[in-house]
Order: structure tokens, then sequence, then C-alpha cells
């Protein structure tokens, strides 16, 4: 079960490892790029992973690899894409940011340079919105989120590559810019993904992933005490462990939890 160093992939893959882990299966959760993911399951190298923003941010991988790969479930349904700033920034919309370029510095704090959503700002919001001359910097999602944090400690303008689900809107005062021109898409869920054959060879595994889905409220309990410094496989468990009713509605009757 591959996922990409992010938080709201890191928690739910950890959620999934520890269910799997109960009814019997050994789980390994390599850390990957988001290209190095795709690509992987599509061979058959990786079972599985429950991270794929879709239909926008992950677009071109998708383009590349999506007939290769066996559409699970859409477990998450209310993600979001896009650029973030502090609330107190004085403004609402990506097409304000070339006017205040001083304040901004003249830069985006990105993630890794692999993300797809990295990939989005660089070919759609900058020529949209006349940032050529801005600066979307390369760094990873614990670097974005330390860069925002310095920032808001001193009240300073900072935007930022962002997304919902993650424990930054628990923290933190955010808003996301306006899009007019939708160049980040309209709207994104995250689906669970199979690598080739996974039905017919492990029909349990993919049955449970069919029915795996999250909301905010139960992702955000576990992506924060993560981020409050508790290892992602205990409170993984600490979520399966207070949550058995949810957890049992993923399982077949052969599988259910006890407490």
């Amino acid at each position: 079960m591959a996922y990409v160093q992010w938080a709201s992939a890191e928690a739910s893959t950890h959620i999934v490892q520890e269910v799997l882990e109960r009814i019997g299966y050994e789980v390994e959760t390599p850390v990957l790029q988001a290209g190095a993911m795709y690509q992987g399951t599509a061979r058959g190298n990786i079972d599985a992973f429950v991270c794929a923003w879709l239909p926008d941010t992950a677009k071109n991988y998708w383009d590349k690899f999506g007939d290769q790969l066996v559409e699970l479930n859409n477990n998450y349904l209310s993600a979001q894409i896009g650029i973030v700033v502090p609330e107190y920034v004085k403004i609402d919309s990506l097409a304000e940011l070339k006017d205040y370029a001083n304040k901004f510095e003249q830069r985006i704090v990105g993630i890794d340079p692999g993300a797809a959503e990295m990939i989005i700002i660089k070919d759609k919001v900058v020529p949209t919105y006349g940032l050529e001359d801005w600066q979307v910097i390369d760094s990873s999602g614990p670097a974005m989120t330390a860069e925002l944090a310095r920032a808001i400690k001193n009240k300073e303008w900072i935007a930022v590559a962002g997304w919902k689900p993650h424990w930054k809107w628990a923290k933190w005062d955010l808003k996301f810019l306006k899009d007019p021109e939708l160049a980040m898409g309209s709207g994104e869920y995250i689906k669970s993904i199979g690598r080739p054959g996974i039905r017919e060879d492990l029909p349990e595994l993919a049955k449970f992933l069919e029915k795996y889905r999250i909301t905010t409220e139960q992702l955000s309990s576990v992506m924060l005490k993560i981020q409050n410094g508790m290892e992602p496989k205990k409170a993984a468990k600490e979520f399966v462990d207070n949550n058995l009713e949810t957890v049992n509605s993923w399982l077949t009757e052969d599988n259910q939890l006890r407490k």
C-alpha cells in the first residue's frame, strides 16, 4: 500500500494498514513520489493506494496510467486543492496576486516537485494569472507548513500550495484564493486504486477498499495526532479502537472486529 508523503495520504494509508493487519494481512507502506506510485501500481509492483486525487490534480498521471489501473472507490468526497493564504491577507482571488507581488515576494511556496498540484500550478495557474515572473518553490509538505508557520507568526503575507483535507486548517485561520478561471479545477475526490488483476488475485482486499470511505472529521482527528507527534501507526490504532462501527462497515461479516 504505497502513499505520497502528504498528511492526508499518510493518515488514510495507516488507517487502512491497521485494519488490514487486524484481519490477517501483512502490509508494507512504502513512501513514493506520485509518478512512481502510479507507475508501480500499473506495473503490479504495488497492490493498491488510497490517495489518488482526481479528476484534475493527478490528471497527467491518470492519462498515462489510468487504463492499466483498477478504480475501487471514492474514499473521500470533498477534497480541494488551491493556493492558500492566511485569513489576514487582504486579497481573495488568484487574479489579485500579481497586484501584490512585493507583499508575497513574488513567490508561491510549493511541495515536492513531482506532486501533480505543482504541475498544475506551474502549467496552468502561472500563465492563466500572469505570474510568469513569480517563483514556484519546490519543497515538501512539511517544509511548506514550516514556512507557513513562520510567516503566520510574523504576520507576513505568504501563498502556499494547499489542499483539504489537511491538519493546517485546524491549526490556523486560512483561506483558498478564489480561482475564477478554474485553472485548478472545480473540485476533487480521493480515490482508492488497485493494480491490474486485484479483484481476481486479492478479492477480499478489493472488497474492503471498495467499501472504505472516510469523513473530514475522522481523517482530521488522525492527521492532528500525527502532526502533534504521535506515531502514525499508533494514531491509526487509536482511530480503529474508537471507531469500530465505522470500521466494521468496511468489512465483511466474517471479518468484523471486536473490542
